[in-house]
């Protein structure tokens, strides 16, 4: 599975990242953090993982690049819950809702509503969290 293939598809993107950045390609940098982020967050490296989400979202906003930004926003809060902080989640959760509900993506939308509502159980807020499920 991916954990037996985490070290050569680590090699490839971390290519592509290097290519990305010598030739300034945002929109690929995005997309190769993005990549590697989910490996590292795959074989348990979350903290590391963070960090690269975050500079994806930053490479993502440079290429002006939805799909990266929220993707990134998303998994920016995907990490903060897997590592027990559940204010930032939600945090980052909402971030991407409201990108989600600007450009209409309905089904991004609902699957965001639920994670929030995940981050809000965790964290105790049960009537925020009916209220996210609801949506």
């Amino acid at each position: 599975g991916t954990q037996a293939a985490a070290p050569d598809l680590y090699g490839v993107h971390r290519l592509v990242l290097d290519v990305a950045e010598r030739r300034e390609l945002p929109r690929e940098k995005a997309a190769a953090l993005l990549n590697l982020a989910d490996l590292d967050a795959r074989t348990g490296r979350t903290a590391e993982a963070l960090v690269r989400y975050r500079a994806a979202l930053d490479a993502g906003r440079e290429a002006n690049d939805p799909y990266a930004t929220g993707r990134a926003m998303e998994s920016v809060g995907g990490a903060h819950l897997e590592l027990g902080d559940y204010d930032r989640a939600a945090d980052w959760f909402g971030r991407a809702l409201a990108q989600r509900l600007a450009r209409d993506e309905r089904a991004d939308a609902a699957r965001v509503y639920g994670r929030i509502a995940t981050a809000h159980t965790y964290a105790g807020r049960y009537g925020e969290a009916v209220r996210s499920w609801r949506a």
